[in-house]
């Protein structure tokens, strides 16, 4: 079988946000200790989750009171059937989800009772999101005011969204999470490119930034491959901006109450970051509220599943 997500053949309204990217089921095993190579332990308990960068970053968007729409592909499966309902039950527009024949993208996640991880991804329905795939698409691509695309999806994908949308004069954000060989056409098209520290010394074949100062040069040495504006995102000391015009800016992160998980604290920002632009705000602002939401994220474990409602909590209405 090869479908969408919704049959239902409404004419779809086209997205403010649209985000061509990953969608995975979340399986996460608690366990004391992890095991030696060949070593079987016992697991304290195992949960399902809604993951994967696309899916976050769209969920984000959405509940941040855009229309946000999800540009990706599940499998015909129970976890590909239960992504699709909690993106629906986000607000998400999964018009342009597919439903394929492959196993729905997995990340089989272990915990210890340190909080220390091990992770493999199986790419599964998301290895199929090939150009001719996310171009069945286009009318998503083309109308709307912000597309989002990251480093976890088909490079061949990835750049057909890109052209698609740069060619009918779209906001491009790029978040190279994980730094992937994209080439300098998505790279001048970003706007702005996001990278976290981490992504930001891989970048630049450098050490990653210790402090806003150093996080300033690190912004203005990005800037020079090619993106108009450029976002390090700090973790809890927040992100530095660079606009091209101005000077770089640093914006603080608010004091997390507590902080269980930060997941999908980086999914929220570059989410949210979307939804503002699409609404319109400047940059630094966007950016504002951005880092505002990622740390509303870190105080409940989880990603997708630690999101409030943003338009409420920033007190945006709809856009």
């Amino acid at each position: 079988m090869e479908g969408h997500g919704d049959v239902s053949g409404a004419t779809p309204a086209l997205a403010r946000v649209v985000v061509v990217g990953s969608a995975n089921v979340d399986v996460v095993t608690q366990v004391e200790r992890f095991p030696l190579p060949g070593e079987t332990v016992h697991g304290s308990s195992v949960t399902y989750g809604l993951g994967g960068k696309g899916l976050n970053q769209t969920m984000a968007a959405a509940l941040a009171g855009v229309h946000a729409a999800l540009v990706a592909a599940v499998g015909d499966d129970v976890h590909g059937r239960m992504l699709l309902d909690g993106l629906r039950a986000a607000g998400v527009d999964v018009l342009g989800v597919d439903v394929l024949d492959v196993p729905t993208g997995s990340a089989h996640i272990v915990v210890d009772a340190a909080g220390a991880n091990q992770i493999v991804v199986v790419a599964g329905a998301n290895g199929a999101l090939t150009s001719d795939l996310v171009l069945s698409h286009q009318a998503l691509l083309t109308g709307s005011d912000v597309l989002v695309v990251q480093g976890e999806a088909a490079l061949a994908g990835t750049l057909a969204a890109v052209r698609a949308a740069r060619a009918a004069g779209v906001r491009v954000v790029v978040n190279l999470a994980p730094v992937v060989p994209v080439g300098p056409e998505v790279m001048l098209a970003a706007d702005p490119l996001v990278v976290n520290e981490v992504e930001a010394a891989a970048l630049l074949d450098t050490t990653a930034p210790r402090s806003v100062p150093e996080a300033f040069d690190v912004a203005a040495r990005l800037a020079a491959l090619g993106p108009a504006t450029v976002i390090v995102t700090l973790g809890a000391q927040g992100a530095v901006v660079l606009d091209g015009v101005s000077p770089p800016v640093h914006v603080p992160a608010p004091a997390a109450d507590r902080v269980v998980d930060t997941t999908g604290a980086g999914d929220a920002l570059v989410g949210v970051l979307a939804a503002r632009l699409a609404a319109g705000a400047a940059l630094v602002e966007a950016v504002r509220d951005a880092v505002r939401a990622a740390t509303a994220t870190v105080g409940v474990a989880g990603a997708a599943a630690s999101y409030p409602p943003f338009a409420q909590l920033l007190d945006l209405g709809p856009r």
